[in-house]
């Protein structure tokens, strides 16, 4: 074989293919890094938009249970009202189911927000008065009674925002 550099051509072309070799590699290996860097772009998109989702689906069914509130609330002191000496236990313990769940909406939000599932910033900022308000609403008071573990997540986040 002839001798090129020192070296016998067997050699010189195993160098050139362990050369290629190496060229190839890396070359893959910057080409996978770029179509990382997209998926992983593409799936914090993902994420933000699902969040942003949850976030819209939490307004929206908070906004309804308030509504079930105010509604059944005119009903209710209207039927006090018109008709003072009848019962209205029964209406009193659907009214206080529809509260129920409107606070298990606040609780599931919170949850969300403590398992950080949602924006944490952008639940702060829009929930923490409302959040507030519930919780020192002295009508509210029995509902979150620390001793009867209810609404534990609202209790929490409502401490962790207000030390």
């Amino acid at each position: 074989m002839e001798i090129i550099w020192g070296l016998d051509l067997n050699e010189v072309i195993t160098v050139g293919i362990a050369l290629l070799a190496i060229i190839v590699s890396v070359w893959d290996r910057i080409l996978n890094n770029i179509a990382n860097k997209k998926s992983n772009k593409k799936a914090e998109e993902a994420i933000r938009l699902s969040q942003g989702i949850s976030e819209m689906e939490l307004r929206n069914s908070i906004s309804s249970a308030r509504s079930k509130i105010n509604e059944f609330s005119f009903e209710l002191k209207k039927f006090k009202s018109d008709k003072p000496k009848e019962d209205y236990s029964s209406l009193e313990k659907i009214f206080r189911s529809i509260l129920e769940d409107y606070f298990n909406h606040y609780d599931r939000g919170c949850r969300l927000y403590l398992d950080k599932k949602i924006d944490r910033k952008s639940f702060k900022k829009e929930y923490k008065k409302e959040i507030k308000n519930i919780i020192e609403n002295k009508n509210y008071g029995e509902y979150f009674d620390p001793k009867k573990k209810r609404y534990k997540a609202i209790l929490k986040v409502y401490k962790k925002w207000n030390k």
